[in-house]
């Protein structure tokens, strides 16, 4: 996948930005269990509907839209504001010379079959949500897929959720790593680490290639991850104590 320069944002991120995701889905299933999505650009509200009625409405900006051909960045999207929460990709990559992020509209690669395109832009959302968490601060961000296929990524501004747990990050391993569209897993390791307050330090293993390990603790707790070469993760281990 390219998108070199969005990914060097958005991979610092995205490991925490899939734990929120994950403790979103939790919320979400526990109070409306099979819930539909409704969201209103215009309004920059989303709601989350049950069929007994229950709903949650979040205020929720727009990030980004995706197609089959771009990305749309929200401040230049006309059901987007300019100067909302979603420019600060755009000074993010004023900031950082990533032409990605200050283009209004971003191309896609072309000759994607249609089971291709479909996946890419899975992908391609949860990347564009990681950067946007990084560069704002603010999370979950939310998908919602049209049916035309078109995707609108989305921050919930105001959706109250705890901070990702020790025990969260850990119990999840290796599912949430595997889960990750990101160039580089060690980044995003350590940005949750640094985002978490959590204490991580690297060295090289003994092996013949001198591979990184990190060792991860809260205080309290403590994980071991093991990368290959290419710092892709390939060993985990944890020892995870009450507080």
């Amino acid at each position: 996948m390219k998108f070199d320069g969005l990914h060097a944002v958005a991979d610092y991120a995205a490991l925490y930005a899939l734990l929120r995701q994950d403790s979103l889905a939790t919320v979400l299933d526990d109070e409306l269990g099979d819930y539909c999505v409704e969201a209103d650009a215009d309004h920059a509200t989303m709601t989350f509907s049950a069929e007994g009625g229950q709903s949650i409405t979040t205020a929720a900006d727009l990030i980004a839209i995706l197609d089959d051909h771009a990305i749309t960045w929200g401040w230049a999207h006309p059901a987007g504001q300019r100067d909302g929460i979603a420019s600060a990709l755009r000074k993010t990559g004023s900031d950082l010379g990533i032409d990605e992020l200050t283009d209004p509209t971003v191309s896609l690669p072309v000759r994607l079959s249609a089971g291709e395109v479909d996946q890419y832009l899975d992908e391609t959302a949860d990347i564009v949500g990681s950067a946007a968490v990084q560069s704002t601060g603010v999370s979950p961000y939310y998908t919602v897929r049209l049916d035309d296929g078109t995707r609108q990524v989305y921050l919930l501004t105001d959706f109250s959720l705890p901070e990702p747990s020790f025990a969260d990050f850990a119990t999840k391993m290796p599912g949430v790593m595997n889960a990750i569209a990101v160039n580089d897993h060690r980044v995003a390791v350590h940005g949750m680490a640094a985002r978490l307050g959590w204490h991580i330090s690297w060295r090289s293993a003994d092996d013949i290639g001198r591979s990184p390990t990190c060792e991860l603790t809260d205080g309290t707790s403590r994980a071991h991850i093991d990368f290959d070469r290419k710092g892709r993760p390939r060993g985990y281990r944890c020892e995870l104590i009450a507080s």
